[in-house]
């Protein structure tokens, strides 16, 4: 799989803007494959997937997206070309799951379950950080900010569990209540 960024566009757009321009070409420059380091591709089919992304009024929008592929000539493996906006194996866009995690309160209309969203920040917490870091490397408070969240959330969640606990085993709260 390759990451494609606004060099890889010659673009610097909104993500709404960079999904229709990803949609309407085929011209992608500076691809690097991750195996060989090598720069010659051939164009080898697609495959289509849903994805969830912010349109310009920020309203949620759910579209079939057709995912191009290349093959390297060299080391004859093939890639996934991904615009980095979306997530490798996610059906929202980066954007969404950062805005559902960070304002959760905000997200009910976009339809994303409370399970979903905090196991999505325990996900982004240990797996995608890496990845945020270099999304985002000129923008480290707004990373540190959503992990103070996750961390805060994870602290109190682990505080309301030992409470409970704590009150089962002295008898002074029922189970049953539930």
């Amino acid at each position: 799989m390759i990451i494609l960024n606004s060099k890889n566009f010659k673009s610097k757009q909104e993500q709404s803007e960079i999904l229709e321009i990803y949609k309407n070409t085929d011209e992608f420059y500076g691809l690097e494959c991750p195996h060989c380091k090598s720069d010659e591709f051939i164009k080898w089919g697609s495959y289509i997937r849903m994805i969830y992304y912010l349109d310009k009024n920020k309203k949620l929008k759910g579209e079939l997206l057709e995912i191009k592929r290349v093959k390297c000539l060299k080391c004859q493996k093939t890639h996934a070309l991904l615009p980095e906006c979306i997530v490798p194996y996610k059906q929202p866009t980066l954007k969404v799951i950062l805005k559902s995690i960070n304002e959760e309160q905000d997200t009910y209309e976009y339809h994303f379950s409370y399970e979903t969203i905090q196991n999505w920040k325990r996900i982004y917490r240990r797996k995608y950080l890496p990845y945020l870091k270099t999304m985002f490397n000129n923008q480290k408070d707004i990373i540190q900010k959503i992990l103070n969240k996750i961390i805060d959330t994870y602290e109190r969640f682990y505080q309301i569990n030992k409470l409970i606990l704590m009150m089962s085993h002295k008898g002074i709260y029922n189970m049953a209540c539930f």
